[in-house]
């Protein structure tokens, strides 16, 4: 391994190894319809938000409204299906971002240790990584609700880098949206973008990330010079 602070680097999976054809407006529809059948205010989500944004805002309104934690925990339960089914529905569809592949092995050949850190369900991030052929390249991969907190509290990072036996100074974070950088930033890691997100430049709501690569095929030259 050449002589480098960095020890490991935690990936986003869409947009950063994947090409998603995840229908996220039609998913988001859903969840909106049945969170407005549970005391949300008609108007008051759109499409247009992140998923993360729509239940945060969710989860407000029940706590300021005193919602059982029971029933709030069934809601749950039907808003994760709906994302369930949307991701396993979009997989014979997925494509690696061009050169994904390589490029993992070729860090894996430098002695880093990788992860994935997703807001999707780990068994659509096990089989798309399987399709690509980029499964066995990975010590780590955390989906949607295996972490304390998700993308982009802290402790999502936090806990990766943790099971990774690695410190956030050793690891650095790559991915394709603000909330990748905003996890970063929380958690003290280095970010490091990519503009192979379906959002393309306009995914950084906060202004371009300081590291900013055409795709992680740039990573491992990227690297060395750091």
């Amino acid at each position: 391994m050449t002589d480098s602070r960095f020890k490991g680097v935690i990936f986003d999976l869409d947009g950063t190894i994947i090409r998603s054809e995840i229908d996220l407006p039609g998913m988001k529809r859903r969840m909106i319809r049945v969170l407005e059948a549970n005391d949300i205010p008609p108007g008051l989500l759109t499409p247009n938000q992140t998923t993360v944004d729509i239940l945060i805002k969710a989860e407000e309104i029940w706590r300021e409204n005193d919602k059982p934690e029971n029933e709030i925990e069934e809601i749950h339960k039907v808003i994760e299906e709906i994302m369930n089914h949307a991701e396993l529905t979009a997989i014979p569809m997925i494509n690696e971002v061009e050169g994904a592949t390589k490029t993992l092995i070729k860090l894996k050949m430098k002695g880093l240790r990788l992860a994935v850190l997703t807001r999707s369900h780990r068994a659509y991030a096990v089989e798309v990584l399987k399709k690509i052929g980029a499964y066995e390249h990975f010590d780590l991969i955390l989906g949607r609700g295996e972490t304390p907190r998700p993308k982009p509290y802290p402790e999502a990072l936090q806990h990766t880098a943790k099971l990774l036996g690695l410190s956030l100074r050793e690891v650095c974070f790559v991915g394709d949206h603000q909330i990748d950088a905003s996890a970063a930033s929380n958690a003290g890691c280095l970010f490091i973008g990519v503009r192979t997100g379906p959002r393309g430049d306009d995914s950084w709501t906060r202004g371009e990330p300081e590291i900013l690569l055409d795709s992680i095929r740039d990573l491992p030259d990227l690297l060395e010079k750091l």
